[in-house]
């Protein structure tokens, strides 16, 4: 990013949105942020079984932990990141936690099976979808060495670093 441009938020159009939701699917792991029954917020990972359109599928248990805390707040956040590729993603939601077994199939791989042992159909097993309302997300397409040559520079002139990535948002 340019300097001029260094703390300047672009927003999303709907193409970057789909280049976003394509690279999150295939990063699998989460870190899903809920507020427990103190209003503390606490953070787990999580597993990404599918995006469609801004709504993320997990699975969990239905009761205790993500899904309390759900239904005291529905309110949620989700980070992720890739720093191999340097993509840094934050999202904002709204989850809610259901028994909805057709769904389960859907989403089903055997790795479940080792959280789940009953398959599908097991009564502890919970889908959880979060609606993303708001993302913002760092994407860095400098490779690594033209970053350590902007931040160098940067050290030496005493100048914001430049040509070093965006900052996106959109709002669903």
């Amino acid at each position: 990013m340019a300097k001029d441009d260094a703390n300047q938020v672009k927003p999303a159009d709907s193409a970057d949105k789909h280049e976003l939701w394509d690279r999150l699917e295939s990063l699998r792991t989460a870190m899903l942020t809920t507020h427990d029954a103190e209003g503390r917020m606490g953070s787990r990972p999580v597993t990404v079984l599918k995006i469609d359109d801004g709504r993320m599928w997990f699975f969990t248990p239905v009761t205790g932990g993500i899904a309390d805390d759900v239904k005291r707040d529905p309110e949620v956040h989700l980070s992720v990141m890739d720093k191999d590729d340097d993509l840094f993603v934050s999202l904002r939601g709204e989850a809610h936690v259901e028994r909805n077994p057709a769904k389960a199939k859907e989403l089903w791989s055997t790795m479940a099976g080792a959280w789940f042992p009953g398959g599908p159909d097991d009564p502890n097993l919970g889908v959880l979808h979060v609606d993303v309302h708001r993302g913002d997300y760092w994407d860095v397409k400098a490779s690594k060495l033209v970053q350590f040559y902007e931040m160098a520079k940067a050290s030496l002139t005493k100048r914001t670093p430049e040509n070093l990535g965006d900052h996106r948002r959109f709002t669903n």
